[in-house]
């Protein structure tokens, strides 16, 4: 191969890499907005930054726990539809499997389980999160998983089949119809999530569950909406936040009548985060 040719075939790879990264990137930012955006709308909070780390983490906690199952499944799938037979044929000739390949089956059966295990060793670490996930939960979380994964796989084998390999269920012209179920089951398990799990998630873990603060009073005097435990105190009540910006905070109203309060960041000198 020549020099030239090298060169081209790397600068291929890196262009194919980049267009992967950058579509990876769009559609986790994409639904990590739309997750985020839909918790806060609960409270009447609607923040439009173009630019939040927020929204990504939300993403990757969206959609990487399904992307890895689901690789893990094509992983374990192609494994039996190629060592299977060899194996088959193998056991018939001669009664007995060698044991390198028992274990390679099952180092590739941990791997295919491998994001459960992960997920339920994260569950139990992350504090309150296994406690009020309930069964209905991760029965649900499961069949969101199953149906992502599914209708990506239909449509990915439907858009690179051949067309001698056609059937009447992957098919090319069957592509856009898959890619628009797919679509519709990851936005209906994006609302889901963000009601359901997204608030379990510590905040500093990306999640929406919301801080306990107070706020401490400088020299200016609180604004009417904080409240203080009593006059003389320098500190807030505890309150539950919401959201940051460089411009304010928002936190829960203890006002049953009220959803969110949002407070300038000048008129405060100072917030504690609390147990």
């Amino acid at each position: 191969m020549s020099v030239e040719n090298s060169v081209s075939d790397d600068l291929k790879l890196i262009e194919r890499l980049s267009t992967l990264f950058a579509v990876a990137f769009s559609i986790l930012y994409v639904v990590g907005f739309l997750v985020v955006a839909s918790h806060l709308s609960q409270y009447g909070v609607s923040s439009f930054s173009v630019l939040q780390l927020q929204y990504l983490v939300a993403g990757i906690w969206v959609l990487i726990p399904p992307a890895v199952l689901g690789a893990m499944d094509s992983a374990y799938r192609r494994f039996g539809q190629g060592a299977g037979p060899e194996l088959m044929k193998r056991l018939a000739a001669t009664g007995d499997v060698p044991f390198s390949a028992v274990w390679r089956l099952l180092v590739v059966i941990l791997l295919a389980g491998s994001p459960t295990i992960l997920f339920v060793a994260l569950s139990a670490v992350i504090s309150n999160l296994s406690a009020a996930m309930t069964w209905g939960m991760g029965v649900r979380l499961y069949v969101f998983f199953a149906l992502i994964i599914v209708s990506f796989q239909t449509f990915w084998s439907s858009w690179r089949i051949g067309k001698e390999q056609e059937t009447w269920l992957v098919n090319r012209h069957a592509a856009p119809v898959y890619l628009s179920l797919l679509v519709l089951i990851v936005l209906f398990y994006g609302l889901w999530f963000s009601s359901r799990i997204y608030p379990l998630i510590p905040s500093s873990l990306g999640g929406g569950r919301p801080l306990n603060v107070a706020f401490i009073e400088g020299d200016k005097k609180f604004p009417d909406e904080i409240k203080k435990p009593e006059q003389s105190a320098k500190r807030s009540i505890p309150y539950k936040l919401l959201l940051t910006t460089d411009r304010y905070y928002v936190v829960l109203s203890p006002n049953p009548k009220e959803r969110s309060i949002e407070i300038s960041r000048d008129s405060i000198a100072g917030m504690v985060v609390l147990e």
